[in-house]
C-alpha cells in the first residue's frame, strides 16, 4: 500500500497514540471529513475500546457530531413551532404555554438561582435538569393559580354551599335555587369551602393542569429533537408529569337546560335557541355557532339536520375566522329531535339573514358571536337560572352524548354523531346517570318478566 492510501485509511479509520506515560489518545474522522478527538485514556486498550465504538456508530449510520445539539431549546423550540401544520387555536397555546412556563425563566425551588431553560444547548439538557424545572414549574403554576383566585376566580359559593350540603348529609338538588336557610346554614358553618369543590377544580386550584399542559409541550419538542437526531434520548422522563386528571363534568338535567335558555332574554333572547340545538346536537361551540343557513337541511320526512363543515376559529386578539373542522371525522350530518328542530326552525324564521351565507346564528348585525360573549351570556343565564355555576357551554355537549347513549346509541354511533375520530374519545362523553341506571334495571326486569311469559319451553332436566 502507498504511503498516501495509508495515509487515507488512517484519516477514514482514526487511530490511537500515547501522548504521555500512562495516556493514550483516540482520534478518528467522521463522515464529514473532520478530524476529531475522542479523549485520553489510561490504557490503549480503553482507547481502542472508545475509537471501536464511535466507529461501530459512523458504520451503522446512528453517529452523530459532538456539535450536534448545541442549538438552544429557545431557537429549536421556535423553529418546531413555525414549522407544524397546527389549527390557530391549537398554534396559539402552544404559544403561549412556551413564552410564559418553558422559555421564560423559573425561579429553582430553592430559590437560589433561576432556570433558563429556553437558553441551555439541546445536548445539554438532561433528565435531572428538567426534574428540577418541573419542580420550578409546579410552584410557579400553583403560585399563579392562587392569584387568580385571589382575583375572584375558581368555584362559586353557590358550588361550596352545594358540596358542603352533600357532605355533610343535607338534602341537595345538583341544580336549581337553594332554600335560604341552606345558604345561612353554609354561612353559619363559617362559609367553608367544600372538599368536593375543591377536588373538582384541583387542577385549576393548584395549577397542576398547566403544569401538565407545558411538560407534555416540552416532552414532544424534545421527542422530536431526538427524531432529527440533535440529541440521543428525551430527556422528559417524569412518570405522569404531563397527564391530567379531568374532572367528572356536570351534566345538566332537561329542566335545568330549559331553565338556561328561558333566562336568554333581552338582547340575549337570540341565543336562547342555540342553547336547546347545542343540548340536543352535541355540536362544539365552534361549530354551532359556524352554521351558516345553507347548512340547515330539511329531510324527506320533515326532519330537520346540520351539515357541519366548517367551525369557527376565535383566537384572542385576532379576527374571527373560519376553518375546517376538529378533524375529518368533524364533517358530519346531524339529525335534530323534534324540539330541538322546531326552536330552530322559528329561530331561523326570526333572527337569522336570508341568504345561504347568513350564519345562523349571529349578533344583530350578523357578525360572528366570540367565545367570551357567548362565555358571558351563559354566566348571566345560569345566575338567572339558579343552575351550578361550575355548568359549562361544553357540558351541554355532554349532555347531548349522554342522552345519545341512554337512547341506545352504539359506541360506533355516538362517536360518528359528535365528531370524534376515535370510539375511546366518544366514550369521554358515556356518563352514567342514576336514572339511567334506573331505567336500565326497569329494562331488565320487562324483559325478564316477558321470557318467563313466553311459550318457550325447557328442555328436560334443565331449569331456567
Amino acid at each position: 500500500m502507498s504511503p498516501r492510501n495509508r495515509r487515507n485509511s488512517r484519516r477514514s479509520y482514526g487511530n490511537v497514540r500515547q501522548r504521555t506515560a500512562g495516556r493514550w489518545e483516540a482520534r478518528y474522522t467522521g463522515p464529514d471529513g473532520v478530524r476529531r478527538p475522542i479523549g485520553t485514556f489510561e490504557s490503549e486498550k480503553a482507547a481502542n475500546a472508545a475509537l471501536a465504538r464511535v466507529l461501530s456508530d459512523v458504520y451503522q449510520g446512528t453517529y452523530r457530531e459532538p456539535e450536534t445539539g448545541d442549538v438552544p431549546l429557545r431557537e429549536y423550540a421556535q423553529r418546531w413551532l413555525a414549522t407544524r401544520d397546527l389549527k390557530p387555536s391549537t398554534l396559539d397555546g402552544y404559544e403561549r404555554l412556551l413564552r410564559r412556563w418553558i422559555l421564560t425563566p423559573l425561579r429553582s425551588p430553592g430559590g437560589a438561582r433561576q432556570l433558563d431553560l429556553g437558553s441551555l444547548p439541546l445536548r445539554s439538557i438532561s433528565h435531572t435538569m428538567v426534574s428540577e424545572w418541573y419542580a420550578a414549574l409546579l410552584v410557579a403554576t400553583a403560585e399563579s393559580a392562587a392569584a387568580w383566585l385571589a382575583r375572584g376566580g375558581g368555584p362559586s359559593d353557590a358550588a361550596h354551599v352545594r358540596g358542603w350540603a352533600r357532605a355533610t348529609g343535607l338534602p341537595v338538588g345538583d341544580s336549581g335555587r337553594m332554600p335560604a336557610a341552606l345558604w345561612e346554614a353554609w354561612r353559619s358553618a363559617g362559609s367553608p369551602a367544600a372538599a368536593l369543590v375543591e377536588s373538582r377544580h384541583a387542577g385549576t386550584v393548584t395549577g397542576r393542569t398547566q403544569a401538565a399542559h407545558a411538560y407534555a409541550l416540552l416532552r414532544t419538542i424534545c421527542g422530536d429533537a431526538v427524531r432529527d437526531r440533535l440529541i440521543e434520548a428525551n430527556p422528559c422522563s417524569i412518570r405522569g408529569a404531563g397527564q391530567t386528571r379531568p374532572a367528572e363534568r356536570v351534566v345538566p338535567g332537561d329542566s335545568v337546560v330549559d331553565a338556561i335558555a328561558a333566562a336568554f332574554d333581552g338582547q340575549s333572547e337570540r341565543y336562547r335557541a342555540a342553547v336547546i340545538v347545542a343540548a340536543h346536537s352535541g355540536l362544539r361551540a365552534g361549530e354551532l355557532f359556524a352554521l351558516e343557513r345553507q347548512h340547515v337541511e330539511r329531510t324527506p320526512q320533515g326532519g330537520v339536520r346540520l351539515n357541519v363543515r366548517q367551525t369557527l376559529v376565535d383566537v384572542p386578539g385576532k379576527p374571527v375566522a373560519f376553518g375546517p373542522p376538529k378533524s375529518d371525522a368533524g364533517r358530519r350530518k346531524v339529525h335534530l329531535p323534534p324540539e330541538a328542530a322546531r326552536a330552530l326552525l322559528a329561530h331561523l324564521e326570526r333572527y337569522t339573514g336570508l341568504g345561504p351565507r347568513a350564519l345562523v346564528f349571529a349578533t344583530s348585525a350578523g357578525r360572528p358571536v366570540r367565545g367570551g360573549n357567548r362565555s358571558s351570556m351563559f354566566s348571566r343565564a345560569k345566575r338567572r337560572a339558579g343552575a351550578p355555576a361550575e355548568l359549562r357551554w361544553h357540558d351541554l355537549r355532554h349532555l347531548a352524548a349522554t342522552r345519545a347513549a341512554e337512547a341506545g346509541a352504539t359506541l360506533a354511533e355516538l362517536q360518528r354523531r359528535i365528531g370524534h375520530s376515535t370510539v375511546a374519545a366518544a366514550m369521554v362523553y358515556q356518563h352514567a346517570t342514576d336514572d339511567g341506571d334506573e331505567r336500565l334495571a326497569a329494562r331488565m326486569a320487562e324483559n325478564q318478566a316477558a321470557r318467563r311469559a313466553s311459550n318457550v319451553v325447557d328442555f328436560p332436566g334443565l331449569s331456567r
